[in-house]
């Protein structure tokens, strides 16, 4: 009864710890190292290349505010769907840097409440395991997509977890609007688990499915943009050759034989190519340093998981984030950032109480073979 009682102690002083001293540094050193190092990249007052696209949507977001109609920014924005419009929507409501810094701070915190609400989770863990990734830090102190793909995130699965018709209807406008691709996973998530979907409990084998069916569908779909995003690729391609092969599979029907590669390739493929590292510069850390730091957050977070016997499709989290890692496996290009809700979602696995709360509600109490 000691034991236990001490065994409690040490894991709310662990909790203390965290709240009082880890996030609050967390902050500050991340405000610190906005206003001197990634505001003046920002504001352009560096050539450092920090936050990726942020130039862009902030350039969109000053060119409608002025009224210059410029031809280039509206015909960039006028097609549907179009991944430009979330984070220059922001850029049009949250017109400098800082009041940006201080709305994503908001649209974080305000995540961490839903998220908690679903799932329960132990926030301390939650938050050491997303502070973990380099994305989020990134994500908080930019306009970006990421910060809009983590607020939506959480409100799906609110939705998942109380069934909040509004929830449901917010997180699939804002990923609309911001990473549609966001947004077919959601769409497909739920039509995996629906009632009608006869095969749902067999999870792996409707995986299996799914892959064999983007196969086959988004090849030719797709078709008529390949040479555009295969130009695309060969000029950005820096796994030796390795993701020009992938692609070519993938165009050619053979996408079953690439997802796999192509989402450790996405995952890992800093950590294995060694050459890269050498190239590495403070001038371009958003493709350098922060891949690096975005790799190894996910190889710790697989291993973490893995040591906890969470990694496993049974549960709900695992299995979206699954759903998802495919999808965005899609992109011809290597596009770590794609995976940072999936990223996220294992996050939550990791962080949910080892007596499962009243979360998703799909298939709750119900034996799930893979």
């Amino acid at each position: 009864m000691e034991q236990t009682t001490s065994q409690q102690a040490i894991r709310l002083s662990v909790k203390t710890v965290l709240k009082i001293c880890v996030i609050p540094a967390y902050i500050i050193l991340s405000v610190v190292l906005f206003f001197t190092w990634v505001n003046p990249s920002l504001s352009g007052d560096t050539n450092k290349h920090i936050a990726a696209d942020s130039h862009t949507y902030m350039f969109f977001a000053e060119s409608l505010r002025e009224g210059r109609n410029d031809p280039y920014v509206l015909g960039s924005l006028a097609s549907f769907p179009n991944t430009l419009w979330g984070p220059v929507l922001l850029g049009l409501l949250f017109k400098n840097t800082i009041t940006i810094m201080v709305a994503n701070f908001v649209f974080f915190f305000l995540a961490l409440w839903f998220f908690y609400k679903a799932l329960h989770l132990e926030i301390g863990l939650f938050l050491l395991l997303l502070f973990a990734n380099v994305t989020t830090f990134i994500s908080l102190i930019s306009l970006n997509k990421e910060i809009i793909d983590l607020f939506a995130l959480s409100l799906f699965v609110l939705y998942l977890a109380r069934r909040n018709r509004l929830a449901l209807a917010a997180a699939l406008l804002i990923s609309l609007v911001s990473r549609y691709e966001t947004c077919v996973v959601m769409l497909l998530y739920l039509a995996l688990q629906s009632r009608w979907n006869h095969r749902r409990r067999f999870r792996q084998s409707t995986l299996i499915v799914l892959i064999l069916f983007l196969s086959v569908a988004l090849s030719s779909l797709l078709s008529t943009g390949m040479a555009a995003r295969m130009e695309e690729a060969t000029s950005t391609a820096s796994s030796g050759g390795l993701l020009l092969l992938l692609d070519n599979l993938q165009i050619h029907y053979l996408f079953f034989l690439a997802v796999i590669p192509k989402i450790l390739d996405n995952l890992f493929s800093e950590l294995i190519f060694v050459a890269h590292w050498a190239n590495y510069s403070l001038d371009d850390p958003a493709n350098t340093f922060f891949l690096f730091g975005n790799n190894i957050a996910n190889l710790g977070l697989i291993i973490f998981l893995f040591l906890k016997g969470r990694l496993n499709l049974r549960n709900d989290l695992v299995y979206y984030a699954c759903i998802s890692a495919i999808f965005m496996s899609l992109a011809l290009i290597i596009q770590p950032r794609y995976f940072y809700g999936a990223y996220v979602l294992l996050c939550a696995e990791g962080s949910r109480p080892e007596r499962m709360p009243r979360v998703i509600k799909s298939l709750r109490g119900a034996n799930v073979p893979v």
